[in-house]
């Protein structure tokens, strides 16, 4: 059965180590249960995608750390709005949302690029001429 990515013994080691490791730089950016639990998340995501999916490391960490910086800044807007330690709730709800939004909007644009690149290089294998933009007109 294809289609559906298993896990195997050996790639929990390194899942573990990302998600402990995300944990400690969630503690470093905000010394509290939120921060750490986000920074696991984080770091989990980019394992996961690297160990399981396949998705190139520089993609995956590209596209997590975006996460993490999108959480950071939605929670950090509501604390704005918010009396000290007055939201909770909110700012957690907050860093979710915007965390999804960042890990899927910079992840297609990232896809996007990749699989652009990946074209340009097969075509240049291929020996065909790059392809242009079609804004290179001589009409003035």
């Amino acid at each position: 059965m294809t289609g559906i990515p298993t896990l195997s013994k050996r790639r929990w080691p390194p899942i573990l180590g990302a998600t402990v490791v995300g944990g400690g730089a969630g503690w470093l950016v905000g010394s509290t249960a939120i921060w750490v639990a986000t920074g696991a998340v984080v770091g989990l995501a980019i394992a996961v995608m690297v160990g399981v999916l396949g998705v190139r490391p520089l993609v995956a960490t590209s596209v997590g750390i975006s996460a993490g910086v999108g959480a950071y800044i939605g929670a950090t807007v509501v604390g704005a709005v918010c009396e000290p330690a007055g939201c909770p709730a909110f700012e957690t709800t907050a860093a979710a949302a915007t965390g999804i939004g960042a890990l899927f909007g910079v992840g297609l644009v990232v896809t996007l690029v990749a699989r652009s690149f990946d074209e340009y290089r097969e075509s240049q294998d291929r020996g065909e001429p790059p392809a242009t933009s079609g804004c290179n007109t001589t009409d003035l």
